[in-house]
């Protein structure tokens, strides 16, 4: 309700400033997934959302942080599947959250997310990973009831099991960018990261 009053109190002017931005993100992912990052140019966007050049930057700097903006906005989905995760159980929970979210994140496109790789290494200005990320305090309390049921060892601090489990999670993403047999993402998430949970378990 309270997201429908403040849709209420948008002007026309803002309603299609959003639908503008909209229609540009949405362009922007077509292409990229079509074409890849490096061979997409603000005009194949522009082109493909029918707006023009300059309404682009706009709302974004560059095609790269239209890619950023999947990666930031991805946090919701990781909200989401935390809500859907069993209430015990580690093994099974950091799995079904990995695998849930990543079911999402796939939804992106396969150039989108091998575009974002690609960032890691362009950007290392940018905290792709912060201890504050939604992702990360999701992961922090599936470990912390790891510990509480004595799944995992008290002996280690919360992150360090964050850390193996999260390194799992991008290096699985990473392979999928590469690989060639048609696999989904989850498929290869929930193995990857079921494999590293029972490793790290007592």
């Amino acid at each position: 309700m309270e997201a429908e009053v403040k849709q209420k109190k948008l002007t026309k002017r803002q309603q299609q400033a959003l639908e503008t931005e909209a229609r540009i993100y949405k362009a922007a992912t077509e292409v990229i997934n079509e074409k890849g990052l490096n061979n997409t140019s603000i005009e194949d966007i522009t082109t493909r959302a029918g707006v023009a050049q300059g309404s682009f930057y706009t709302y974004f700097k560059s095609k790269e942080d239209v890619v950023l903006y999947t990666f930031q906005n991805a946090d919701n989905v990781y909200e989401r599947a935390f809500e859907k995760i069993p209430a015990k159980g580690f093994v099974e929970r950091i799995v079904t959250f990995a695998k849930i979210s990543s079911q999402e994140y796939e939804k992106n496109g396969k150039g989108i997310i091998k575009a974002f790789t690609s960032l890691y290494f362009m950007r290392e200005d940018f905290d792709f990973y912060p201890e504050g990320r939604i992702l990360i305090c999701c992961m922090k309390k599936i470990v912390q009831g790891g510990i509480d049921e004595g799944v995992l060892s008290e002996d280690q601090p919360v992150m360090f099991y964050v850390n193996r489990l999260l390194t799992a999670m991008v290096g699985t993403e990473t392979m999928w960018c590469f690989d060639k047999t048609g696999a989904a993402l989850s498929d290869m998430m929930s193995k990857e990261v079921e494999l590293v949970a029972r490793g790290l378990s007592l």
